[in-house]
């Protein structure tokens, strides 16, 4: 009687498999056995899964046709192939000591139902208690790797993977993406479905080209690892990335999130809310609308406010704003002049900056010199070690002082074009805030808000007192005198994007 074989191939995308033939390969090689051997084929099943669980559709086919007696044999290329856990082994062991296969041929050897099958288990058990020591070295690596600050998985949207010196590197564009999201969401009057359209508005795109979902956006809200954090299996790590956010900032859009300070959707959108707060009371203030006309009031959160009452049509909220933007005008021709003068001193103090750097890279190029002379001499037992001690000594501590010295040169680089522009850039909209902050519809007024104001506290329907963002209140507190090597001072020590 011919005896019918079922060959077999398996191959698994797990790190158990990276040095396993593929499938292709698989099936060649054994059909190439089967000829020298004169097996019979009665079917080839190939599979793509891991072995080391059970629930193999394919396998338990295969076992389905054995007990049906369509086959009494089984081709594959090692054990492993078959099974890599005790369950799927214990089943094949039994089926063989019972005669249900009479034969297992591998391209090693071959188990018959008349062997001692204590050779083939130790085989299984060798191949189950690899994928253990498998998944223990695996886990062990990935805690050492976020243990040192090192992210093992693939970076979430913001980040790239730099495989050659493994790390994680800042994608600009993506990341000014994320810190768009959680700051509009932190505000509290954006919903998801709100935010998906001012996203896709603003230029965020899928790969495809089409807005983001709702769910990304959820799930880069609540990733600690833009703060610089790395958590996983619910394990906080440090991370050795650069951080796109803040950490008070995640917090704000946890508030949001855990109804401390939750958006809802509304019918009306109100420019001005979440930059407001009242003075009496250091509450929020908030807006409503009634009978077709929009008014701001204080919350009164507290149940201590004297102003609760005291309703602001919008209309008297954008002129305080814009009465406020005033405070950032400067007259035109002195920002031009102060512009001119400030790139001529700058090509001047390019010249002198930089040769003031070449010359103290010189001084520690030829610190090396010295070094490795010195070196030389003593390996050569013409310096004692007293006195070669001591050169090395001077060595370092002039070579400390020299990057000391470096360091405090390139802090006083000149400004690139680019910052220059930039630099610009808020001179100018300082000048047009106020009359373009009243002309503008409700959506282009809030990016003006957020693009210059931190705050406002509201008294008596005034301004109280005001915050805005770090350049801007340069211009706000130097008033007409505001020069742009100030500006630049705001720049380098608290960077910003106008």
């Amino acid at each position: 009687m011919i005896m019918k074989y079922i060959l077999y191939a398996r191959k698994s995308t797990d790190t158990e498999d990276r040095q396993v033939l593929s499938l292709e390969s698989q099936v060649n090689e054994l059909k190439r056995l089967a000829e020298s051997q004169s097996l019979e084929i009665t079917e080839i099943l190939t599979e793509s899964m891991s072995a080391k669980a059970p629930g193999r559709p394919v396998f338990n086919s295969m076992m389905t046709k054995i007990l049906a007696g369509e086959a009494d044999g089984i081709l594959c290329w090692k054990i492993d192939r078959l099974t890599r856990n005790p369950v799927d082994g214990g089943q094949i062991q039994w089926l063989l000591q019972k005669g249900n296969i009479q034969s297992i041929t591998t391209f090693e050897k071959t188990f018959s139902s008349m062997d001692n099958v204590l050779i083939m288990s130790i085989e299984q058990a060798m191949a189950t208690q690899y994928i253990r020591d498998l998944s223990v070295n695996v886990k062990r690596g990935n805690r050492a790797k976020l243990e040192r600050g090192d992210w093992p998985n693939i970076a979430p949207y913001g980040y790239k993977n730099d495989r050659l010196n493994k790390t994680i590197k800042v994608v600009p564009k993506q990341a000014a993406y994320v810190k768009r999201i959680f700051e509009l969401y932190a505000t509290g009057a954006y919903t998801l479905s709100e935010m998906v359209d001012t996203l896709y508005a603003e230029g965020m795109r899928t790969p495809a080209g089409r807005k983001v979902y709702k769910s990304q956006i959820h799930k880069i809200l609540n990733q600690k690892f833009y703060t610089g954090l790395m958590e996983f299996r619910e394990v906080i790590y440090q991370g050795k990335h650069k951080p796109i956010i803040s950490s008070k900032l995640f917090e704000q859009v946890q508030d949001v999130f855990h109804n401390r300070h939750h958006p809802k959707k509304e019918k009306h959108f109100y420019s001005a809310r979440g930059f407001l707060t009242c003075a009496s009371c250091n509450c929020a203030i908030t807006a409503d609308t009634k009978k077709g006309y929009q008014y701001y009031y204080c919350t009164n959160a507290k149940g201590i406010c004297t102003d609760t009452r005291k309703y602001m049509r919008s209309e008297l909220v954008d002129k305080l704003l814009s009465g406020l933007f005033e405070k950032l005008h400067i007259d035109q021709e002195t920002v031009e002049l102060s512009a001119e003068a400030y790139w001529s001193r700058n090509q001047q103090d390019d010249t002198y900056v930089m040769k003031a750097r070449e010359n103290i890279l010189g001084e520690l190029k030829s610190l090396d010199n010295k070094e490795s002379t010195l070196v030389d001499g003593y390996t050569s037992q013409l310096i004692k070690k007293p006195l070669f001690e001591e050169k090395m000594r001077d060595i370092e501590n002039e070579r400390v002082t020299l990057n000391s010295q470096l360091k405090e040169i390139d802090k006083q680089c000149p400004v690139t074009e680019s910052t220059f522009e930039q630099i610009k850039s808020v001179f100018k909209l300082g000048n047009t805030a106020s009359v373009e902050y009243i002309e503008a519809r409700d959506d282009a007024k809030r990016k003006l808000l957020e693009k210059l104001l931190s705050n406002a506290s509201i008294k008596d329907q005034s301004v109280f007192s005001f915050k805005f963002k770090s350049q801007y209140q340069v211009l706000a507190n130097t008033s007409k005198n505001v020069s742009f090597h100030q500006l630049r001072r705001v720049r380098d020590s608290n960077p910003w994007n106008p």
